[in-house]
């Protein structure tokens, strides 16, 4: 019985494959350097976009595929967008991993508009983009909380990738949510900036830690029990330290102990450098 088995799963293997994109080109443009931004809207966002749309494009499952969670499938849309001179890429169509298939399919619209960062909902943390003032896209809810100049909402989630020959990898992503984050018009400055700047970069410290204890337990996607523990433990250990740096920098008014925080926060980046990717 073991040797029907294997030898089953091996003609399996030979016919395993990454998942199949497809582009549909209704105008042409130039190809986008990979210092462009791509701004990835999901199926849900429903804010209007009047801008030249270039195509459409899809990552579909090619049969038996493998490497086509919704983080991976994202970047493929992405390179698909790049390559034909697009910045936006709206998802029309997203089928989750079912009994047919364990891919998330996807489809797009992809568009060129003049300013990508006007329609980003989500801000993946990267270390030549810091925020900016216009990143802040919420309204401020001055009565829940009261004196303050600006609030930050930033976070870390994961995403266990399926593979039907071996476990997939645990991806891990951080992210600034723009139209839940605000800053009142008193907060406008570049002091206050810092101050939430650095509430993002301690979220992107703790994803850098789930990461390397995720890699340390070995953990993949066949743990999602283990990995939902150790995911719960440094998330809570990052909230604990969201709500210790604003207590003693008292909201960022404290500005020696800011500065403090300031390098504090800079050499820990450095420390995880090497889990800054999954």
């Amino acid at each position: 019985m073991k040797n029907i088995l294997f030898a089953y799963l091996l003609v399996l293997l030979c016919f395993s494959c990454a998942p199949q994109l497809k582009s549909t080109i209704l105008k042409t443009r130039p190809t986008l350097s990979e210092n462009d931004l791509i701004v990835v809207l999901d199926i849900s966002d429903d804010q209007p976009i009047d801008e030249d749309l270039v195509g459409s494009i899809a990552a579909k499952d090619g049969g038996l595929s493998v490497n086509c969670t919704y983080y991976e499938n994202v970047l493929n849309l992405k390179a698909l967008a790049r390559n034909a001179g697009a910045n936006l890429v709206k998802i029309t169509e997203h089928k989750t991993p079912d009994k047919r298939s364990t891919c998330h399919r996807l489809k797009a619209n992809i568009y060129y508009v003049l300013n990508p960062k006007e329609y980003e909902t989500k801000i993946l943390w990267r270390a030549d983009r810091k925020l900016t003032w216009d990143d802040f896209k919420g309204t401020p809810d001055t009565l829940n909380y009261p004196n303050t100049l600006a609030l930050t909402n930033s976070g870390f989630g994961y995403e266990t990738g399926i593979n039907l020959f071996k476990d997939g990898k645990v991806f891990v992503q951080s992210v600034f949510n723009t139209y839940d984050s605000w800053v009142v018009p008193d907060g406008r400055n570049d002091y206050v900036l810092r101050h939430e700047q650095i509430h993002f970069d301690i979220t992107e410290i703790y994803s850098r830690k789930l990461r390397k204890e995720l890699a340390d337990a070995k953990i993949k996607s066949s743990n999602a029990t283990a990995a939902q523990a150790i995911f719960k433990k440094v998330f809570r250990e990052m909230e604990l330290r969201q709500i210790r740096y604003d207590q003693e920098t008292q909201r960022g008014d404290k500005q020696e102990t800011q500065e403090h925080w300031e390098a504090v926060v800079k050499l820990e980046l450095a420390k995880y450098e090497f889990y800054k990717d999954n």
